[in-house]
């Protein structure tokens, strides 16, 4: 995890993709690496007995247990990359690590491990030794003279904060502020050790207290040892990077820590040492969210929770407006957690892909929202649940959620499921105005039998499966979010996107459909006797559909809704289906859509315009149609300047402007 400068949130990157906007450190990495000499994948660790300790670092070699998705990432990446010996044989004065050492010492010595080394990149945590006796602005000098030094060898730094110890506390969090500002100054990255032990035990982070008598050495469960001073190693937490095995083992959350920052260093300096399954499917071309605005003040009612009874004892408690930060972590759950006061944040301290929600394949629901309004689910991962990831229990009045920059990966019925609303309810309690945002939903495979007992032959045949399943929404926006592999057993699961039972004035806007049995769905062919129209006044624009057999985009029993601006790819598709409109849809318009292949399944009649669209195999024009990419790689006569001009669509899927004469499709190719 590195940290910005001033900011306790971590900002790792997903392998395989580059943040929205980079961190301030990136560049001058690259200019540092530019200098480097020596051989690539060498880490040096500079250090005193916390760093010569090979209860750091070197158990990675191992069994990792537990590892979120980023940490999964990264050891993939670093064990390919990384030098066998630069894993436990680098330890010893030698090459920059001994017990009892201060920072004076490594800037006497640290020019000639560098001589030796040549490391192309060095975690440097020296401090613990100092608090005694020296001052923070010398701390500070010292240190940022140890990093100077490795830049100008062309090895790039990565400055960790000085843990908590017992009777310096004000002090060490002193030298923690003084690293940060050693890191900010040289624009380098800081790797929030203390930040992160004082955030996950805020008041018993101390193995010296009395209420840790009955344990020995360095077996306390706590961060930091019985003799207030080193990281704690429980046996039972070695390697275990599970949410209790990062607040009980100081020596695994500093390795965590250490190997999402290196991980992200080699990313940005070796951008090519990044392989395909080095992390989600996630590309650097997908919508991304706004930046996030710079840390204030933290809300008035916040709780941080780094253990699941933690986690649930926040929810159980919830006022209004708590906000619930979840360090990163993997939680595994085994049985639901519900939010059901109104304003109530549940946001990972991460990055999406370090906060992990567990249901381990058997949990039915995972979280549940009940009878509440406000709520936002934001930056982190729900993953292996057998029926639905985040459920709202519409039924009870669920109104405002907002659920952004989520993963929901491997979930077996639906990630996102607003349930029926009975009728002498529904225009009280009908979920209303709800965003679904920046979200990532992906499966690693076709659905099985096994996943869901209750999806049988007698049943569903294994394809009850979909993303995004809401009855009765009002006013929702689905925006920016990404569905790739989500199938059934046959290759007949519902919608990536399905909006149905009264849906009204929704909007599906910027997001990308990939290998998917069916692709964004307003309606669908069943309707109760108590539903006349599955959606009305609901638009689709600016997406990409790619290989979505069942429908790429379909409606069905709707009325006045729009489909435009939007681009379809599967010039194979067996159901030629591209974009369908069957039974009775008054007012249905598609307009301006680029349509790669087969022509618009009309079996609806003249209820539905098709206007102005263009139908064809336009897949040499795409970046990259294997991965979905539908932006426009070159013009073309039959697409540029050749669309209606609508106000209302003034940018397309990129956010870019459209001009006087638009394109057709989602992508606008500036003239």
């Amino acid at each position: 995890m590195i940290r910005a400068a001033g900011l306790v949130a971590a900002a790792v990157v997903l392998a395989a993709m580059p943040p929205a906007a980079e961190s301030g450190w990136m560049a001058s990495a690259r200019r540092i690496h530019a200098r480097f000499t020596g051989q690539a994948g060498t880490i040096a660790h500079f250090g005193d007995s916390i760093t010569v300790s090979q209860a750091y670092w070197a158990p990675l070699q191992g069994q990792v247990r537990n590892a979120d998705l980023e940490a999964q990432a990264a050891l993939r990446l670093l064990r390919r990359r990384t030098l066998p010996e630069c894993w436990s044989q680098w330890r010893g004065a030698e090459y920059g690590s001994e017990g009892g050492r201060t920072v004076g010492w490594a800037r006497e010595r640290v020019a000639g491990w560098l001589r030796r080394l040549n490391p192309e990149m060095a975690v440097i945590l020296f401090g613990t030794n100092d608090l005694p006796n020296l001052s923070p602005e010398q701390y500070g000098e010292d240190l940022r003279a140890v990093a100077q030094c490795c830049m100008d060898n062309g090895t790039v730094p990565l400055v960790t904060t000085v843990p908590p110890r017992h009777g310096f506390a004000d002090k060490a969090a002193q030298f923690a502020r003084q690293a940060a500002r050693v890191a900010a100054a040289l624009n380098v990255p800081l790797i929030p050790l203390h930040e992160a032990m004082t955030a996950r035990r805020p008041r018993d982070w101390d193995g010296a207290l009395p209420a840790f008598a009955a344990f020995r050495d360095y077996e306390v469960p706590t961060l930091i040892s019985r003799d207030g001073v080193h990281p704690s190693n429980p046996a039972a937490h070695v390697a275990d990077f599970s949410a209790e095995g990062l607040s009980r083992s100081g020596c695994t959350l500093r390795s965590y820590l250490t190997l999402l920052a290196c991980a992200e260093v080699a990313r940005t300096i070796d951008p090519a040492a990044v392989q395909p399954g080095d992390g989600p499917p996630e590309r650097p071309w997908h919508p991304r969210p706004p930046a996030p605005p710079e840390a204030g003040a933290r809300p008035a009612f916040s709780v941080d929770v780094s253990t699941v009874e933690s986690l649930r004892r926040a929810l159980r408690d919830a006022k209004p407006g708590l906000q619930i930060r979840i360090q990163p972590g993997l939680y595994r759950l085994d049985r639901p957690i519900e939010i059901r006061a109104d304003g109530v944040t549940l946001r990972g301290a991460g990055t999406r892909g370090q906060v992990v929600l567990d249901g381990g394949g058997t949990l039915g629901e995972l979280i549940q929202i009940t009878a509440c309004t406000g709520v936002a689910i934001e930056s982190l991962t729900v993953q292996n649940v057998k029926w639905n990831g985040i459920k709202l229990n519409s039924e009870t009045g669920v109104h405002r959620v907002a659920i952004r920059n989520c993963i929901l990966h491997n979930i077996w019925q639906r990630a996102v499921k607003g349930v029926k609303v009975p009728g002498g309810l529904r225009e009280r309690n009908a979920p209303s105005d709800c965003v679904v945002e920046y979200c990532l939903f992906y499966n690693d495979r076709p659905k099985r039998f096994e996943d869901d007992e209750t999806d049988t032959a007698a049943t569903f045949n294994g394809n009850y499966v979909g993303g995004i399943d809401v009855m009765f929404p009002r006013r929702w926006v689905i925006r920016g979010c990404v569905f790739t592999g989500i199938r059934g057993r046959t290759g007949e699961g519902r919608g990536a996107v399905f909006l149905w039972h009264e849906a009204r004035d929704c909007r599906v806007e910027r997001c990308v459909v990939v290998d998917c049995d069916s692709g964004i769905c307003l309606g669908n062919s069943f309707r109760p006797p108590d539903v006349k129209e599955h959606a009305i006044g609901c638009v689709v624009e600016n997406c990409f559909v790619t290989r979505a057999p069942e429908n790429g985009i379909l409606a069905a029993w709707t009325r006045d809704c729009v489909v435009r601006h939007s681009t379809v790819h599967d010039p194979e598709s067996r159901l030629r289906r591209l974009v369908r409109a069957v039974h009775d849809n008054p007012g249905l318009l598609v307009v301006n859509c680029l349509l790669s292949g087969p022509p618009p399944s009309n079996e609806t009649g003249p209820q539905a315009v098709f206007r102005t669209c263009a139908i064809g195999d336009f897949g040499a024009l795409f970046a990259s149609v294997a991965e979905g990419n539908l932006h426009l790689a070159r013009p073309d006569p039959r697409i540029a300047g050749r669309a209606e001009r609508i106000p209302e669509v003034g940018r397309d899927f990129d956010g870019a402007p459209r001009g006087i004469r638009p394109d057709i499709g989602a992508d606008e190719i500036p003239e």
